[in-house]
């Protein structure tokens, strides 16, 4: 089930009034508070502190990739489906307030619209667009329509999608740990819909906000002050997706992507009714609502005092565009921005996921060099040699491991940190960064292959 679907669900069916029964998820790597704790204006401020002191901390990264760093987002959903609230103007927008330079569009493929054809395509003001589809449980992108061609099995699919030099990917991993990715370009290691889908409780805690006026007055305040701190209250690290990544890329090789599975649809309204009745809304392209009376959450007198009939008390907007793509991107390494260079840099692993929400991670660089010449960057394969050495820097101080084989052979806490190989392997780091008391996944470089 995934977010927008358990919202709705809680949101019609559940009772204003009822307790938090679920059981909250276990706790990910580096977690010390669960989501709803997170929520608390103090953590929330902590966190907010971090992020701003690592921007202070900024610094050009020395070590050069001889490539150019783009800021890319990938599975973006507009105007495709009725529960996608957003468009293809608006998520322009969010992306020139947030540097981000490629769009890459994810319709839900439907058989009255050619997701190719009837979408947008190369530059809108500076920002490169590529159409693409969410389809059969992979991102798609191939180069020309598939509409009316024979897609029934995976074989035929992929080879309809990646004919003349198109991309796929698969998605929504954590529904489909069993399946094979050869032939694929890569898969999903971050999901925003993934990442949340086991937080119940945490849903719940938010419904009971709808009529509960000392929670709403917090998340308002949350949202108002810190809101990609509240955007990535349920942030964790997808380990059973990474092993998966980890192993998968041992046989062949996998490039590792961000999924923002981004909709601008989860935006809730609360509505003065009359004098004992509120109407709860929630927005997206197909509206639901529901009426609460006095009766139902003794709450929802507080809200009332003072309100007019029709008058809106509150509106909470978790889910802009722009605030999901500062929270998570794919950035590509490429000679220059152009759809051919992006899918190029995709196939063949040129890339880096980043949390950016915690610190621009713009000039991360992981690459491989025999004495002072280097001769690999992230995605590339070479022999082992001797005097192979690994380097990996980023923008300001962080907590790594270095990986051979999905295994943690190093680590360090510096900008920098350098391995010598001795031993052929699939190599790729992480780095991660402390924000009030916990530690949050940043970066995850894609693998350079020693064989």
């Amino acid at each position: 089930m995934n977010m927008r679907a358990l919202f709705v669900l809680m949101f019609i069916f559940g009772s204003a009034s009822s307790p938090i029964r679920q059981q909250q998820p276990q706790l990910g790597p580096g977690r010390k508070y669960s989501s709803i704790e997170r929520m608390s204006l103090n953590h929330l401020a902590a966190v907010h502190q971090a992020c701003i002191n690592y921007e202070r901390e900024r610094r050009p990264v020395r070590l050069k990739t001889g490539l150019e760093d783009f800021r890319a987002i990938l599975h973006a959903h507009a105007e495709d489906s009725p529960h996608t609230g957003g468009t293809r103007t608006e998520m322009l927008k969010a992306a020139k307030a947030t540097g981000v330079n490629v769009i890459m569009l994810s319709d839900h493929r439907r058989a009255d619209r050619d997701f190719i054809n009837d979408s947008w395509r190369e530059f809108h003001d500076s920002v490169l667009f590529i159409p693409g589809s969410e389809s059969d449980g992979f991102l798609i992108y191939p180069i020309a329509s598939i509409q009316g061609k024979t897609t029934a099995n995976r074989d035929s699919l992929i080879a309809a999608v990646k004919a003349g030099g198109g991309n796929i990917f698969l998605s929504h991993v954590e529904e489909k740990l069993d399946w094979p990715t050869d032939d694929l370009d890569g898969l999903e290691i971050y999901n925003h819909h993934t990442d949340i889908k086991d937080e119940a409780a945490f849903f719940l805690w938010l419904q009971g906000a709808l009529t509960d006026p000392a929670r709403l007055a917090q998340i308002e305040r949350g949202l108002a002050d810190y809101p990609p701190e509240v955007f990535a209250a349920e942030q964790d690290y997808l380990a059973p997706i990474i092993k998966k990544w980890d192993a998968d890329s041992q046989r062949h090789r996998l490039t590792g992507i961000a999924a923002n599975d981004c909709h601008h649809n989860q935006v809730f309204t609360i509505t003065a009714v009359d004098d004992r009745t509120i109407e709860l809304g929630y927005i997206t392209s197909r509206p639901e609502t529901k009426r609460i009376t006095i009766d139902q959450a003794p709450g929802v007198a507080k809200m009332l005092q003072g309100r007019k009939p029709g008058e809106i008390i509150s509106r909470l907007d978790f889910d802009p565009y722009e605030r999901s793509f500062r929270y998570v991107s794919t950035h590509l390494l490429a000679g220059r921005l152009t759809e051919e260079s992006v899918r190029d840099a995709l196939r063949k692993g040129h890339a880096y996921v980043a949390h950016d929400w915690l610190c621009d991670s713009t000039g991360f660089a992981f690459v491989a060099h025999l004495g002072e010449r280097k001769v690999a960057v992230m995605g590339d394969e070479l022999a082992v040699a001797p005097g192979l050495m690994l380097k990996a820097e980023a923008p300001v101080s962080c907590s790594w491991k270095l990986l051979r084989n999905g295994e943690v052979v190093a680590g360090g806490n510096n900008r920098e940190i350098a391995f010598s190989v001795k031993t052929a392997g699939v190599y790729r780091v992480e780095a991660w960064l402390e924000a009030d008391g916990e530690m949050r996944p940043w970066i995850y470089s894609n693998p350079i292959y020693v064989r």
